[in-house]
C-alpha cells in the first residue's frame, strides 16, 4: 500500500490475562490484560494492573452466536453515540486454559460504564460466563478492530488513533507460531528489544494484506524500515 487507508483488521497476540478485581461485583467473568504487555515483568503480574488507568477488559461469552462480531460492532457504535464517552469495543476470541470463547474486548478508563456495556450486549442476546476464580494465564487473543492506517513510508504505517502503534507490512501470510519465532529472532539478534508485537491480517475487499503491529512508547521512527527489512530477511531465512 502506498497511501493512507482504513480497514477492519484481525489482530492476533498472546498475552497474560488475570481476573479483573471487580468482576465479582458484576456477576460475570471479566479478564484483564496489561495495556503494555512487553513493559512489565511477568513476575509482577497481575499486581502491575493496580496502577493501570486505561483498562483492557475481556467480557467472556458463554455460547457462540450467529454474526456475533457484526452485532457487537453495531451495538457498540450505538452505545458510543448514546454515552458520548471515549472507549473502544472490539469483538473477538480468547483461548484460555485450552478452551476458546467468544469475547468482547473493552478498552476504557471509565470502569463505571461496565454495567452499561453488560446491559447493552445482553439486550442483543449475548450471554456471559458467570464469575469464577481463575488464575493468571497466558491466553491467545484475536480481536477485530477498525483501524485507520497513516502512511509513513512504503510498507510502514502509523495507527491514526494511537501514535505509539506502528505497522510494517510483511510479504506473505504466516501462522502465529511462526510469527512468534520470527519476533524472537528479531529481538535476540538485533538491537530491537522493547516493543510489543501482534500479527495482523487485513481483508480490505479485493486486497489482502499481512502486517506486524509494533507498539512502543519510545519508537525511533527512522528505524522502522530497518525493522521491516529484518522481518523480511528472517521470513526468507525461514524458507516460508
Amino acid at each position: 500500500m502506498k497511501k493512507d487507508f482504513s480497514c477492519f483488521a484481525c489482530v492476533s497476540s498472546r498475552m497474560m490475562v488475570a481476573k479483573y478485581p471487580a468482576a465479582d461485583n458484576h456477576g460475570i467473568l471479566i479478564l484483564e490484560s496489561s495495556p503494555d504487555p512487553s513493559y512489565y515483568s511477568r513476575a509482577g503480574f497481575p499486581e502491575n494492573l493496580k496502577s493501570v488507568k486505561d483498562h483492557h477488559l475481556y467480557l467472556v461469552v458463554k455460547k457462540p452466536s450467529p454474526c456475533f462480531q457484526d452485532r457487537v460492532m453495531r451495538r457498540s457504535h450505538r452505545l458510543k453515540e448514546e454515552l458520548g464517552m471515549n472507549f473502544h469495543v472490539a469483538p473477538g476470541q480468547i483461548t484460555y486454559r485450552n478452551k476458546t470463547y467468544s469475547t468482547i474486548r473493552i478498552r476504557t478508563s471509565e470502569t463505571d460504564l461496565i454495567p452499561r456495556f453488560i446491559e447493552a450486549f445482553r439486550k442483543i442476546g449475548i450471554r456471559f460466563l458467570a464469575t469464577r476464580n481463575v488464575a493468571p494465564y497466558e491466553a491467545f487473543v484475536q480481536i477485530k478492530r477498525y483501524t485507520d492506517f497513516v502512511l509513513m513510508e512504503p510498507g510502514v504505517f502509523r495507527d491514526k488513533e494511537n501514535p505509539n502503534r506502528y505497522f510494517v507490512q510483511i510479504p506473505k501470510d504466516i501462522d502465529f507460531g511462526v510469527f512468534e519465532e520470527l519476533i524472537g529472532e528479531v529481538k535476540n539478534n538485533c538491537d530491537f528489544h522493547m516493543f510489543d508485537a501482534s500479527l495482523i491480517y487485513l481483508n480490505c475487499g479485493s486486497r489482502f494484506l499481512d502486517m506486524v503491529s509494533v507498539f512502543s512508547h519510545h519508537c525511533d521512527e527512522s528505524r522502522l524500515s530497518e525493522l521491516k527489512r529484518s522481518l523480511e530477511e528472517n521470513i526468507v531465512k525461514m524458507d516460508l
